[in-house]
């Protein structure tokens, strides 16, 4: 069971969304508050695992309550403001929903829900390795083929995903946190904030400075890369005969 804590300034809103949850049954309501003080209070005591919050109340804006709880407590923003959303994941929001709430758009959220706190995925063997990656994103879950990964910027507490025939994607989740899902054979670090696929890269064109411009397969984006990069782009591709084209 996901012990969930309901907190808005409007009882009508605690009711409608306490019945909604009522027919999900991994979700058992441990408590409801109004306001975030009272909240805060009451979290010592049910030790919610999840967290459905109002922004917009008396006394206390429900953003605040990001910065008194554990980290480990999924915090689902509940509210009527559509201009806080970048703000609310900033802060580690794990879901944003517009009310009026409909019962599909939050079974999804139930549904994030259980994955991120369900028990965790039995550890494959050595000889095994994950042919995607998962990334979750403010409509819910994507699962992206490794071959369709080309590579991966670090943009501040965001992560950039560059995919073959299609518009990059940018998730909230920090670059390191990627690396125990992608395969070491496929995928390689080369810079503070850049992880790219060795076996997508075609072929990568000398710039002035000791740079490279590198080309994917089944992308017509260029990745500019810098003199310490390409350093160590080379060491990766040592043993293999290096040119301006690679091989297919």
């Amino acid at each position: 069971m996901i012990r969930a804590m309901l907190v808005d300034d409007e009882e009508s809103a605690i009711r409608w969304l306490g019945d909604v949850l009522s027919s999900q049954p991994e979700i058992e309501v441990v408590g409801t508050a109004t306001s975030v003080a009272e909240a805060l209070t009451l979290m010592k005591t049910v030790r919610p695992e999840v967290v459905f919050l109002d922004i917009s109340m008396p006394r206390q804006c429900g953003m605040t309550l990001f910065a008194s709880v554990d980290s480990s407590i999924r915090i689902v923003l509940v509210t009527a403001h559509d201009d806080r959303a970048l703000e609310a994941f900033d802060a580690g929001a794990f879901d944003y929903l517009l009310k009026p709430v409909t019962a599909a758009r939050l079974a999804k959220t139930v549904d994030r829900l259980r994955l991120s706190l369900g028990p965790p995925a039995p550890v494959p063997l050595l000889s095994e390795e994950k042919d995607r990656i998962t990334v979750s994103t403010p409509s819910g879950t994507v699962l992206l083929p490794n071959d369709h990964v080309l590579w991966i910027e670090a943009r501040q507490n965001y992560s950039l995903i560059h995919r073959a025939g299609a518009a990059p994607l940018l998730v909230k989740r920090l670059l390191g946190d990627f690396g125990e899902e992608l395969p070491s054979r496929r995928f390689a670090r080369i810079g503070r904030s850049l992880v790219i696929n060795l076996e997508a890269l075609r072929s990568v064109g000398r710039l002035q400075g000791n740079g490279a411009a590198l080309q994917f397969a089944d992308s017509t984006e260029t990745l500019v890369i810098g003199r310490a990069a390409m350093a160590r782009l080379r060491q990766l591709l040592a043993g293999q005969p290096f040119s301006e084209e690679l091989p297919q």
